[in-house]
């Protein structure tokens, strides 16, 4: 049976987090959606946690995977919900009446709907938000926040469930395919949606380097004629960070066309200075 909504959960061995979880899902005051919770064959009290609660459409399986991003999957195979909510083990709705307050925004038919998230450590926390406008810049330099974001499912069908080759950033690949290169539809929601838990492995420090290797790897893929090699990215680089050349982008991001272009005077740009420096 189709719902509005599906909340997909993944967890491994983080009991203490999933009963956050799954205590922030119970207590929406809005309860017609379905919660699916992934559990990697946890080997601490996860199952415990999961079997002590039995609200409505309540979901569950406990076996092996072979990473956060295949875990996902499953949980997009076994959803029925128009939108997707990936709200991971440590995060947690930011009070009762989140999904009451966003249904209005569900029923917009936008590919892509995101709220601001709480970025919360031991000892601190800061507030993001989206910009109004979703841009091909801010798509390339930055991440969408997952577990703030409602997804439509037919994205899935239509572009591919997660890469599961990425351990870290293919969340942050798929919406630059689904958004950057496909300009599927967007809206902000000014709404807090989630207190994510920044201890994780995408926030660890000792992860950075593992989210630059894989990010580089997305952008050969995609952008092939720019992303070629490390001076080619390199140049990029230096061509989005250049204050007087960033208006150029905003071009791009309004008109496809342009980013093609774009990708060929890159390419030749690159060539120029290849040559350039072979002949000193």
């Amino acid at each position: 049976m189709t719902k509005l909504l599906s909340i997909i959960t993944i967890n491994y061995n983080n009991a203490d987090g999933l009963k956050k979880t799954m205590d922030s899902v119970r207590d929406q005051s809005w309860q017609e959606f379905e919660h699916i919770v992934i559990d990697g064959n946890s080997t601490d009290k996860s199952l415990e946690i999961i079997k002590s609660y039995t609200y409505k459409n309540l979901n569950w399986i406990s076996e092996p995977d072979t990473g956060i991003y295949n875990a996902m999957n499953k949980g997009i195979d076994r959803a029925h919900g128009k939108y997707l909510l990936f709200l991971n083990s440590g995060d947690f709705l930011e009070h009762k009446n989140v999904l009451s307050t966003v249904l209005n925004f569900l029923t917009l038919e936008k590919s892509i709907i995101s709220g601001d998230i709480i970025f919360k450590k031991e000892n601190s926390q800061r507030l993001r938000q989206h910009p109004e406008k979703m841009s091909f810049s801010y798509l390339i330099g930055n991440a969408i926040s997952h577990p703030s974001t409602f997804i439509k499912q037919d994205l899935f069908e239509t572009y591919g469930k997660y890469d599961e080759n990425l351990k870290i950033v293919s969340d942050w690949a798929f919406f630059l395919k689904v958004l950057g290169l496909n300009d599927e539809t967007y809206i902000r929601l000014p709404e807090t949606i989630t207190v994510f838990d920044a201890t994780g492995i995408s926030s660890s420090e000792e992860n950075i380097n593992l989210v630059n290797k894989e990010r580089t790897q997305v952008l050969k893929r995609y952008f092939p004629t720019i992303f070629n090699n490390e001076d080619d990215t390199y140049i990029f680089n230096k061509f989005i960070s250049n204050h007087k050349r960033f208006r150029y982008l905003k071009i791009i991001e309004e008109y496809p066309f342009f980013r093609k272009v774009t990708t060929l005077v890159l390419s030749f740009f690159v060539s120029i200075i290849k040559l350039f420096r072979f002949s000193k």
